[in-house]
């Protein structure tokens, strides 16, 4: 229901009237003169009425807790935090001096306290700002000058005034409005409030100065009460998680915009004038560029108010019926009116990096405008079937560390998964800028084989053979039953022989070689597996569609186990988790 409450000055009719009578000098009964005024004053209301009260809007029984109120004689007042060992009197003196400070006025301001010698630390009492409300409202009351203690406020990027008076100021929701009027009166040279520009410097109440912005708290005006009062309230049930509220809320969170389900949401229009809306009924939606949308679930705002919102705030938008058909319909409408952001339906993979390929496949994507200091929001929401699994850690935080957040979405929720692993991964072998037999030594020790520094391999004995003959090997490798010798330098072609014929193979390395031409060469040496060319991996492995893929140019060995990719690029950072274990394989930088 709406109500509309309107305060006039009375005027009263009084005046000499000479009317006609049957005898000249004598004035008509004074029953006659009741009823004249009576029929006078019944027309004038007739013809008056219709023009100071709006037509009625029209009436829903769940719309009662929507309500426009027009106020007025209400003082400036401004905020002070009680601090430890502050009690009433000390404050006022501490404010106001000597001079006398009405308690009655005290107590108006602050009707929630029951007891105002009982205050605690961190409580928030209302007081009369004496500069400006001392003052007579003429026209000539400047209010740059009544409040010399005034604080300024730099305007960031989606700043709005509302934005500012219940977050950055704290203020509570009922003391927006005279805040409000108090800012207007503090800035006559900024024309428009819903126009706030970054940059622009924002004259801000005496005691109101912003705090210092926390990092994890979240902001939203309904949800701040204006006191912390230990006693016993009562709590309204919210609506369940499922739905399209519990799509938004995560998926809005996300761009660092806020939800508001609960509690009061006011709206200042003008200066004497307020829309208190029930969250409940129809929540909120701010967007971190100042871009605010009013979910009417049930039609409840008529155009009449929407149109009264949008032109005292140009960042105020509303959704309603057919825009509210699924959750993915209120997803598009609240992003489309924002200016930093657009929501658009995926037709091609996203590359993520370049090499290595790395390509995402989500059904929508969010995403934000470019700026010369940052890169573009990416968000990506994928619509899982009943049988596809949600991305491991690994990929999401992979994702996330490379500007891409991964939203995916399941029976009417958004899945909630871990963004960082549970264990750090393996780092990846560093193989890079090593030659001969360090290399060779390197290599054979990180697929897991021992090789075997400076060994002694015996070609003749004195038992066998009536001498001794042996050779020291740079590296001794045993595999089984055979056994390789890593030299730098050739042997005689009768040591060789002798060598193979006894089971033991000879490889022979360059001391400054590296790079490919040696790893290949040791490991076909040993009889291993290797190919180069580009590997692709994708989730779902087999099946369904693609939603993840890596493509990478690599050496690849099979040295029994899980297959061995060497690569010859710095792998970007963060990809260690991803590609440690890709495609159930190892990765080496070489």
């Amino acid at each position: 229901m709406m109500h509309i409450s309107l305060q006039t000055r009375g005027h009263h009719l009084c005046g000499k009237g000479r009317g006609r009578a049957r005898n000249v000098g004598q004035s008509l009964p004074v029953p006659s003169v009741q009823r004249l005024f009576r029929f006078v004053l019944i027309m004038l209301a007739g013809t008056l009425v219709p023009l100071l009260h709006p037509l009625p809007l029209p009436a829903r029984e769940d719309s009662a807790r929507l309500v426009f109120q027009k106020k007025a004689g209400i003082p400036s007042i401004r905020v002070h935090v009680v601090k430890k060992g502050e009690w009433l009197a000390y404050i006022l003196r501490k404010q106001y001096g000597d001079e006398p400070v009405s308690l009655a006025l005290i107590r108006k301001l602050n009707p929630k306290i029951r007891n105002l010698n009982r205050i605690y630390p961190g409580q928030r009492i209302q007081l009369p700002v004496r500069e400006v409300a001392d003052l007579p409202e003429t026209a000539d009351a400047d209010p740059m000058k009544t409040a010399t203690t005034q604080a300024a406020y730099r305007i960031r990027n989606g700043d709005s005034i509302s934005r500012i008076i219940l977050r950055e100021l704290g203020v509570s929701p009922e003391e927006a409005l005279p805040t409000y009027r108090l800012i207007r009166q503090l800035n006559p040279d900024m024309e428009d409030m819903a126009r706030l520009q970054a940059g622009q410097t924002l004259h801000l109440p005496p005691g109101h100065v912003p705090p210092a912005p926390a990092a994890a708290e979240p902001l939203h005006a309904a949800a701040r009460p204006a006191e912390q009062i230990p006693e016993k309230t009562a709590v309204k049930t919210p609506p369940p998680t499922e739905g399209p509220l519990g799509i938004i809320r995560p998926v809005v969170s996300r761009m660092k915009g806020t939800v508001i389900d609960k509690g009061n949401y006011y709206i200042p229009l003008g200066e004497n004038a307020q829309v208190t809306l029930d969250c409940f009924l129809i929540p909120v939606v701010e967007l971190d560029d100042g871009t605010t949308v009013l979910i009417d679930f049930g039609n409840r705002l008529s155009e009449d108010l929407k149109g009264m919102i949008r032109k005292s705030w140009v960042n105020y938008f509303f959704l309603a019926g057919e825009a509210l058909r699924d959750d993915l319909a209120i997803l598009q409408g609240i992003i489309k009116h924002s200016r930093k952001y657009r929501m658009d339906k995926v037709e091609r993979p996203l590359t993520l990096m370049v090499k290595p390929e790395i390509q995402v496949f989500p059904d929508w994507i969010i995403a934000g405008r470019q700026t010369a200091d940052a890169a573009p929001y990416r968000q990506g929401l994928f619509l899982l079937g009943g049988s596809e699994r949600p991305f491991s850690p690994e990929i999401r935080a992979f994702a996330e560390k490379n500007g891409f957040i991964i939203t995916e979405i399941a029976g009417g929720r958004v899945i909630a998964s871990p963004v960082s692993p549970a264990a750090a991964p393996p780092a990846i072998p560093e193989l890079k800028d090593l030659k001969g037999v360090v290399l060779a030594e390197r290599l054979l020790s990180a697929i897991g084989e021992k090789p075997v520094r400076n060994a002694e391999v015996v070609i003749f004995n004195q038992a066998l053979n009536g001498f001794n003959l042996s050779i020291m090997a740079d590296l001794l490798l045993r595999r089984g039953e055979r056994q390789f010798i890593l030299h730098t330098k050739k042997l005689p072609e009768q040591f060789v022989r002798i060598l193979n014929e006894a089971g033991t193979e000879v490889i022979l390395i360059g001391e400054a070689d590296q790079g490919r031409p040696l790893i290949d060469s040791v490991l076909k040496g040993i009889d291993i597996p290797v190919s180069f060319g580009y590997f692709s991996f994708r989730i779902p492995e087999e099946g369904g569609r693609t939603r993840f893929a890596a493509t990478l140019p690599a050496l690849k060995a099979t040295p029994g186990g899980e297959p061995l990719y060497l690569i010859d690029f710095d792998p970007p950072p963060h990809s260690q988790s991803l590609f440690q274990g890709t495609g159930g394989g190892r990765v080496i930088r070489y």
